[in-house]
């Protein structure tokens, strides 16, 4: 097969980068004077910046105390200037940072002067959230690529955030290493001191090197944000490529990285479903660094159970509810897997593929190895392996009802009661399943890059299932080429392969093309164009909402940020959208009738031939001189909208609405108040209905410590529903479902709450209520049969509460 083909390749092409076989490595340098890349070659030099390491023999404690004989011999890093609210302006506060390294690790001293040290910002709360508070941040391009860097920041009671930043732009904030710092308030401001081991970053073995480098301090009372080097708001396509540079560094050793992670887990469940049933679970977590530039971590028998649940939404959609992913071990390095089309979207590795109670199936083992050679080649791995999994099935009759009332009758045998056991059914639902991601993406340092996806399922045969793929594999080409460090082309083209268990195979394609202007002092805009072949499909690993169809966009956007104010207003940006859809599917006729004066779904007559749906959307923001905002826009649909994924699964029809407004609206408060609310609105007015969504978010900060948020959701809706069940009349045929009208409410609250004793130890609690309701009416045609108007009602309450315990860097 052709794409078992380009797994393998690919594959093969990651084997001598994984073993590090970089030449560049071993060369022999001589001391550099830091330059300005080429790519920057458009800047005044004299505006790029370097600063200097010392290297010191005792190095700093880190506590705090900025008496280390070793940081007077360091040369002072000054020279901020402010980004936001004005600009090019000098700060308000001054700040001067040092710079010192040993054999072992890097450090920084930071000295935030501060004019009203009681003033001063700081708030304890768990790591890698520290956006509320007066903080300090170092971004470190150790690879000096222009396009990676490592980004470590402490607020001044010394909470921790790293980040990973690749792609010029991208941020993974899931990246964490093992690093340490001290942070305290003084008379004249705050400290921080960070050291950062060598261990933690990745770069070559010259022996005299250049790194990239930014600096910043936040304080959270001004809104202001001061940078060391000074990336505009203008350059929003870019930001480590804009880094300055740090010399002085050299006879750097390349460390051996190991970390081993052991866990134990024990869960005790009782409930109308699980009864009584306790569980305890160990495995171990490792990563491993090959060489400077290659990591690979592994999962045995892994545990996700102490990630926080999703909430619960409301979907009247056609298609399934994405849920983003939250298992840490998926999570880091997942930026070099993304792509525009959505070929890995990982919450489907360990995801039943059956309606069953159970969220989860077992993973046995996972591994993913990532690595980047000097030469800008990046490369990842993923492989994860979930064992099969043995379901019951509970018949309502033969139980007694067991099942009444509960959204699956599937049940794993532990969680059957004794007096069940008898009455239940083996169902083999899910195999064995091998789920394997391969990539390889080259940067360059203009900010382009050109990447190779390929990704497989292998799934154990002899399920007996008939509704689930074999094997299926995708492959494909991305691309993003810039020119003149204002445009960008990009684009991806995949293929797909599924092969199902009867015999046979389904291949289909997707394309999209996408030409932006990203960079520019107000205006942005760009068009965008996709297509889907009817038989393409990624969602045995990916995340398509379907295919079959085709879209163009057509965008623009102004802003206005940070100028002379007036009438009170500090900023205010506008956009403008344009939207066609396209899809070739067959049509049967569909005729309507009025339904009241409330409904007229007018239905025009199809037949065979191309349907459209097309809308056009603007919008704007405006942020006001006190750090209040506003936002609202609003969308149209054209003289008429087709909706082809919702189609009778009895008639072979597409719904046809008239044309359709939609508005919302937002408004918040200054963020840094002890107390933030914000209200938002949704409504659309359809001939057929209409559709509201109203919320509000209030938030607390009583003290450094606490914080606690209570979000409101209401929403109602009138739509269209499939369902059966008509009461049958004599002598007449009676349709396998009913299409009707459906009027549909849900409720949400929400109240979360974060409690940190101190940096290493937070309490989180996470609790919602939902009501749904449902009432279906009269159906659209008139039919030889009887009608019931069915009712659906439904509450729930979840409780998840989290504590974590950081004994050590990197260990809780």
């Amino acid at each position: 097969m052709p794409f078992r083909r380009i797994a393998f390749l690919l594959l093969l092409a990651l084997l001598p980068a994984a073993r590090g076989l970089s030449s560049a490595q071993n060369r022999q340098g001589k001391p550099a004077v830091p330059q300005p890349p080429d790519t920057l070659r458009q800047e005044r030099t004299e505006d790029y910046k370097t600063a200097w390491a010392t290297r010191v023999l005792e190095p700093p404690l880190v506590d705090g105390y900025p008496e280390d004989s070793c940081w007077a011999l360091a040369l002072p890093v000054r020279g901020f200037t402010q980004r936001r609210p004005d600009e090019g302006e000098n700060p308000t506060e001054e700040t001067v940072v040092r710079i010192v390294y040993d054999n072992e690790s890097i450090y920084f001293l930071f000295v935030c002067y501060d004019s009203e040290p009681d003033k001063i910002d700081a708030r304890l709360t768990p790591r890698d959230n520290i956006q509320s508070s007066d903080n300090v941040r170092i971004w470190i391009d150790s690879f000096f690529d222009r396009r990676t860097a490592f980004q470590f920041a402490v607020n001044p009671l010394n909470v921790q955030e790293d980040e990973l930043w690749t792609e010029d732009t991208g941020q993974d904030i899931n990246w964490n290493g093992v690093w340490f710092s001290s942070a305290r308030k003084l008379d004249y401001g705050w400290v921080a001191e960070i050291g950062i081991p060598f261990s933690v970053l990745r770069f070559g073995g010259k022996p005299f090197q250049t790194w990239g480098l930014n600096l910043s301090r936040y304080i959270e009372r001004k809104k202001e944000y001061n940078q060391w080097r000074m990336i505009p708001e203008s350059d929003s396509g870019f930001f480590v490529s804009r880094f300055g540079m740090l010399g002085g560094l050299e006879g750097l050793r390349t460390p051996h990285r190991l970390e081993l992670l052991p866990y134990g887990t024990a869960q005790l469940q009782d409930n109308s479903v699980i009864r009584n049933d306790f569980t305890s679970n160990a495995g171990l977590d490792l990563k491993y660094g090959l060489n400077s530039g290659v990591t690979l971590d592994l999962a045995l028998n892994p545990e996700f159970g102490t990630v926080e649940t999703d909430e619960e939404q409301l979907n009247l959609s056609p298609f399934p509810t994405y849920y983003p992913e939250k298992r840490p071990f998926f999570l880091e390095f997942q930026d070099i897997f993304r792509t525009d089309m959505p070929l890995v979207h990982t919450r489907r590795i360990g995801k039943p593929l059956g309606n069953v109670v159970d969220p989860t199936s077992t993973i046995l083992s996972g591994a993913r190895l990532v690595g980047k050679t000097e030469n800008g080649l990046r490369y990842g791995l993923i492989e994860g392996l979930t064992d099969e999994e043995k379901y019951y099935y509970i018949d309502e009759n033969r139980s007694g009802g067991f099942d009444a009332g509960l959204e699956s009758p599937y049940r794993k045998y532990k969680d059957i009661p004794l007096e069940m056991r008898g009455k239940a059914t083996e169902v083999y639902l899910d195999p064995r399943s091998n789920y394997m991601v391969g990539r390889l993406l080259k940067e360059y340092e203009d900010g382009s890059s050109l990447g190779l996806i390929a990704t497989g399922v292998n799934r154990a045969a002899g399920s007996g299932r008939l509704d689930i793929p074999a094997q299926a594999y995708t492959g494909g080409i991305d691309w993003d080429f810039k020119f003149n460090r204002t445009w960008s082309f990009a684009g991806q083209l995949a293929g797909s392969s599924v092969e199902k268990p009867e015999g046979g195979q389904l291949e289909g394609y997707g394309l999209e093309l996408k030409l932006h202007k990203f960079n520019g002092e107000h205006f942005t805009y760009g068009i965008d164009y996709d297509r889907y072949s009817d038989r393409f499909n990624v969602n045995d690993l990916g995340w398509l909402y379907g295919n079959d169809y085709g879209t163009h966009n057509l965008n623009t956007d102004f802003q206005f940020r940070d100028r002379p104010h007036a009438h009170g207003v500090r900023s205010f940006s506008v956009y403008w959208r344009m939207r066609r859809n396209w899809t070739d599917r067959t049509l049967q006729p569909l005729v309507g009738r009025t339904l009241g004066d409330r409904f007229n779904p007018s239905r025009e007559l199809y037949t065979n031939g191309a349907l459209s749906v097309g809308d056009v959307a603007v919008g704007g923001e405006l942020e006001f001189m006190n750090y209040w905002s506003v936002s609202g826009g609003a969308r149209s649909g054209f003289d008429k909208e087709e909706d082809p994924f919702r189609a009778s699964k009895a008639q072979d029809f597409i719904f046809s609405y008239p044309r359709t407004l939609v508005c919302y609206g937002n408004l918040s408060n200054n963020s840094s108040s002890p107390f933030t609310v914000n209200i938002s609105q949704n409504y659309g007015s359809f001939r057929d209905g209409t559709r509201w969504r109203e919320g509000i978010t209030f938030r607390l900060r009583p003290n450094p410590r606490l914080e606690l948020s209570l979000n409101a959701v209401r929403e109602k809706t009138w739509d269209f529903s499939d369902f059966g069940a008509p009461v049958k009349v004599a002598g007449t045929q009676v349709p396998d479902e009913i299409l009707s009208l459906r009027k549909t409410r849900f409720n949400s609250l929400i109240f979360r709450t974060g409690y940190a004793l101190n940096n290493k130890l937070d309490f989180r609690l996470f609790a919602q209520y939902t009501d749904f309701g449902s009432r279906r009416y009269q159906p659209l045609l008139p039919g030889p049969f009887e009608f019931e108007t069915p009712r659906e009602s439904r509450s729930t309450l979840g409780l998840h509460f989290v504590t974590r315990f950081e004994y050590r860097p990197g260990s809780y």
